[in-house]
């Protein structure tokens, strides 16, 4: 074979050869490419080393960067040989054994067994027999970005597009410097995140995996529409749809994204996009949709139709919607409600129809805040709900029933409303996220409670947990690292349309009533037992019937239980500047034509803050309420009516904000 020292040697590639005879089989393609590659290096060996236009006596490099990364690109001395990508990518490269190990553990167990036939090997003769390592799971560009910090710490390629194809394999031949560089590309640049997230979970990158997981979740409106949210698979899928913090319009569009994604796999599977494979793909990401927080149109109109839920789940769903704080109180014989009901923390829909929504408050620097005086507090940013702006309010507490004067927290919903706006009713959940996502919330109810400016602007607990009980070693509220704590509420608001009290507020009076169902179940309760009526406003302020179990004055035993009833006025003791005198009448209905009711006398009464309710503990025993012959009482339908009819003669109420 004859040779100029002028020519131009051509590097074989996998297409030349792919060219050269499209029907090699793939062992024939190994072969062929290793005899091209022996006959450019012999070229190479005989001419001085010169190869790619490097003519013969030209200077070496003066830099060792310089000389290393020659080296590199002339193969000269190679005893590493690696066939790197798959298909039609794939391209033979050339290393040397002592720089790898000298680079890595791993390279170094690869070469020991092959240490005693290396000494003083002239690798410039490859034989046809020299073993060539395959690398199928490694892309080609990353493998040589890899060679090339290996050689040079060369990195001016590394970037966005090729990070997780290096940071894969600089963590398959354990190159540590390598791993954090490719960690060190924006978030931002990479050219999947969700595959970025699954590199992290894989290599158990704790801090790398939080800061996908929060892009993703800060961009999910937009990543969720892409073809890469499509590929992960059901575990992420499940991981994603479970966190709080998804910024993303409404559930009616991680829904459509959630169908998206199991029609996918679907089509990857050779299957049909039917209800019941959709439901099997999905698995448990489908029970973390929050199906109660989609407009019930949405949900008419979209979910039901697509038959991925079962009928027990679609009224689940339903009854959930009709009635919340029957399920936030464990009401018997409802259908179980199988998915969550709090709302994305981060949810941006400000419709006016918008009627649920969560609110977070993150407090920082706890252990500062707790050291401040009485009634310091902090706000939430705004939320809109049903055309109402709401807010947490986090304050400074004395603990009510503790001399000591120890101080708790007090955890409020706060309407930040004009006066004059529209009461509203609610019901929500109060809560401290857990730090440990495995733990349980620290929780709180409010069940149809009313909010109305200017009598009451926020409702809450002013004592919801001690700062001894919170920042305690064993709870799992308190993130001591941070220093920090997450507070939040999750609100259903209920249609004004529908509630039982009357919009006029300035009327001076009324006729509550309350009708106790099971009144049989509820006579077997413990003492302090109790029900309480909806809201009626009279003169601005909200009153109820509260119905209770109590014992006969004076008496120790009990078992004999009597029934009291007062007149409840539920402004929140948190609002101060509010009293009334008002007069009525507490009353029993008859069940039975021709029976008279039962009532007391008459009452006049000056209701305040520290004086909200005024009635009789021992307004019936119930024996005699229970008495057929009396007619208070309908077997039947085992329930009794309770009235009072009021008049307000004077209230006063001031701004409480």
């Amino acid at each position: 074979m004859s040779f100029s020292p002028n020519s131009t040697i051509t590097e074989f590639t996998a297409d030349q050869a792919a060219c050269q005879n499209e029907s090699l089989t793939p062992t024939e393609e190994l072969q062929q490419m290793r005899i091209t590659e022996m006959e450019r290096m012999q070229k190479i060996s005989s001419h001085g080393g010169c190869d790619s236009g490097h003519k013969m006596g030209m200077a070496k490099p003066d830099t060792l960067a310089d000389r290393m990364k020659l080296l590199l690109s002339t193969a000269k001395g190679a005893d590493a040989h690696f066939l790197v990508g798959q298909s039609d990518k794939k391209e033979l490269m050339h290393a040397h054994k002592a720089i790898l190990i000298a680079s890595s553990n791993v390279f170094e167990a690869m070469f020991q067994t092959d240490e005693e036939n290396s000494n003083g090997t002239n690798a410039a003769n490859i034989s046809p027999n020299c073993p060539v390592l395959e690398v199928p799971d490694v892309e080609l560009a990353a493998f040589k970005i890899m060679l090339s910090f290996i050689y040079t710490d060369d990195l001016s390629e590394l970037n966005g597009d090729n990070a997780m194809a290096v940071l894969h394999a600089a963590k398959k031949y354990n190159i540590p410097r390598l791993v954090y560089a490719s960690l060190q590309i924006p978030i931002s640049e990479l050219r999947n995140i969700f595959l970025a997230y699954n590199q992290a979970l894989i290599f158990e990158l704790e801090d790398f995996s939080i800061k996908c997981l929060r892009y993703i979740c800060q961009n999910a409106a937009q990543l969720f529409e892409s073809n890469d949210f499509l590929q992960i698979d059901q575990k992420i899928l499940c991981n994603f749809l479970d966190r709080d913090c998804l910024l993303i319009s409404d559930e009616f569009e991680i829904w459509k994204a959630a169908l998206r994604w199991a029609d996918e796999k679907c089509r990857q599977n050779g299957i049909e996009c039917s209800a019941g494979n959709r439901r099997s793909l999905l698995g448990p990401a489908l029970f973390n949709i929050r199906f109660p927080n989609i407009h019930e149109e949405d949900f008419a109109k979209c979910v039901v139709p697509s038959g991925v839920l079962t009928e027990k789940e679609v009224i689940g769903v339903y009854q959930f919607n009709s009635h919340p704080y029957l399920f936030f109180r464990g009401v018997p014989g409802l259908y179980s409600l199988k998915f969550p009901s709090h709302g994305r923390i981060f949810n941006w829909n400000k419709a006016k129809g918008n009627r649920r929504g969560t609110l977070a408050l993150e407090i920082e620097k706890i252990s500062e805040f707790m050291g401040e005086s009485v009634e310091s507090n902090r706000f939430s940013d705004a939320m809109e709900i049903n055309g109402l702006a709401w807010k947490i309010k986090a304050e400074i507490r004395k603990k009510t029933d503790d001399t000591d004067e120890k101080k708790c927290l007090g955890f409020y919903l706060w309407c930040d409303a004009k006066k004059g706006e529209p009461c509203c009713v609610y019901s929500a959940i109060y809560r401290i996220e857990a730090e440990n996502a495995e733990s349980e919330n620290s929780i709180g109810t409010l069940c149809d409670k009313v909010i109305n400016r200017p009598s009451c602007s926020y409702l809450g607990f002013g004592n919801f947990i001690s700062f001894a009980e919170l920042m305690d070693q064993s709870n799992v509220f308190y993130n001591r690292e941070e220093d920090k704590l997450t507070l939040i509420i999750d609100v259903t608001m209920k249609d004004e349309k529908t509630e039982k009290f009357d919009s006029d507020q300035s009327k001076s009076n009324g006729t509550l009533s309350m009708e106790i169902e099971n009144l049989s179940e509820f006579a077997r309760e413990i003492i302090e037992s109790e029900r309480k009526s909806e809201t009626v406003y009279i003169k601005g302020l909200p009153w109820k019937i509260w119905a209770r179990i109590e014992k006969k004055n004076g008496s120790t035993d009990n078992n004999e239980k009597w029934f009291g009833i007062y007149l409840l006025c539920d402004a929140p003791k948190e609002d101060k500047n509010w009293s009334c005198e008002c007069l009525g009448t507490l009353r029993i209905v008859s069940q039975k034509s021709g029976f008279a009711g039962y009532k007391r006398g008459e009452f006049t009464n000056t209701f305040n803050n520290k004086s909200n309710n005024w009635g009789y503990p021992n307004f019936i025993s119930f024996a005699e309420l229970m008495n057929p012959c009396k007619g208070f009482y309908n077997k039947n339908e085992d329930k009794v009516t309770l009235a009072i009819d009021f008049t307000v003669k004077e209230a006063k109420t001031e701004d409480s904000s």
